[in-house]
């Protein structure tokens, strides 16, 4: 995106803080849109009160999106399930987010507005620790899907082993480059059995981004999910294992938090949940090699690790379930 338009989406934003009669204020540290698909800015109205405006912003024409994906869904899908939301939980009692103020006209519509989460202090490896974690995940697995089913404007996403194969057929073409004719056949044949395995699991609400910059711990000690542009059902082990896989942590941290997540589930249960885990590795090492083969061809500097990535999780021994 080039500055002459950012400085542009910058000027409409706060030209939209104006008009709801609010100030920007100054920027904490690590305010941004992981996607850069939009614009957070902390504002302040009468009285004191703050409040965080995302300002959604088109995508520019160089942007690599998933394989199917269209730029105009991440605000949608973010703003249909606030509005789901507003209507089973407008307080925000039983699901950890933000709420939401007000809506910009549109659909998708140009804004949000939310309440500010005050930040607890510290660093995240300080902050938001394995309970937090964990808490999230089973919050997720808790909430109820039925009314998300089916609702108009709302393209759902789905994360689940037949929709991962789904998505990988789409990349066919970029990733056989990469990955070579032996290892797309193991990627279908792993996904024969990855679908047997977890095939009758009942789906879960599936936050489908989440990590460490979408995990807000307030001054109170409590955690809450944000940037839901992601949000979909199926999985269940989807976002444990996406925030397993990109976390920064000591490798003793991670093998504790994956103890305490399989350490619940015995016999099939426990299977399952293997297969659950790496079936979205290899989704996630696949659309990681297909965006840097599109991005920079034969250069990726992913590429290596990637590869190892993927060829761990779809052998899912010792060396991807460490003991």
């Amino acid at each position: 995106m080039s500055t002459t338009s950012t400085e542009t989406h910058w000027q409409d934003a706060r030209t939209v803080l104006a008009e709801l009669g609010l100030r920007e204020i100054e920027q904490p540290r690590g305010l941004m849109s992981a996607q850069r698909t939009s614009l957070p800015i902390l504002a302040e109205g009468a009285g004191g009160k703050r409040f965080l405006l995302k300002y959604y912003l088109p995508l520019h024409a160089a942007a690599i999106l998933p394989a199917g994906a269209h730029a105009e869904d991440y605000g949608r899908r973010e703003s249909g399930f606030y509005r789901f939301l507003d209507s089973v939980d407008p307080d925000r009692r039983d699901f950890p987010a933000p709420r939401t103020i007000a809506f910009g006209p549109g659909d998708p519509p140009r804004w949000v507005l939310f309440d500010w989460l005050p930040f607890a202090a510290g660093p995240a490896t300080e902050v938001i620790g394995q309970d937090q974690v964990l808490g999230l995940l089973h919050k997720l697995a808790d909430m109820p899907i039925d009314r998300l089913i089916g609702r108009r404007s709302f393209p759902l996403e789905h994360w689940d082993p037949i929709a991962y194969l789904d998505e990988i057929r789409h990349m066919y073409d970029a990733v056989l480059v990469v990955i070579g004719e032996a290892r797309w056949r193991g990627v279908q044949r792993f996904f024969g059995d990855a679908v047997r395995w977890t095939d009758g699991r009942k789906h879960v609400l599936v936050h489908g981004d989440f990590c460490e910059s979408n995990i807000v711990v307030t001054e109170d000690g409590l955690p809450h999910l944000v940037d839901f542009e992601c949000v979909g059902i199926g999985n269940r082990d989807h976002d444990f294992a996406t925030f397993w896989i990109r976390s920064q942590r000591r490798p003793e941290w991670k093998r504790a938090l994956l103890g305490r997540w399989i350490g619940g589930a015995y016999g099939g249960d426990r299977i399952r949940t293997e297969w659950g885990i790496r079936s979205a590795v290899v989704h996630m090492a696949l659309r990681r090699l297909r965006w840097g083969y599109v991005a920079h061809g034969d250069e990726d500097p992913r590429q290596s690790a990637n590869l190892a990535l993927l060829d761990a999780a779809l052998d899912g021994g010792a060396s991807f379930f460490p003991a």
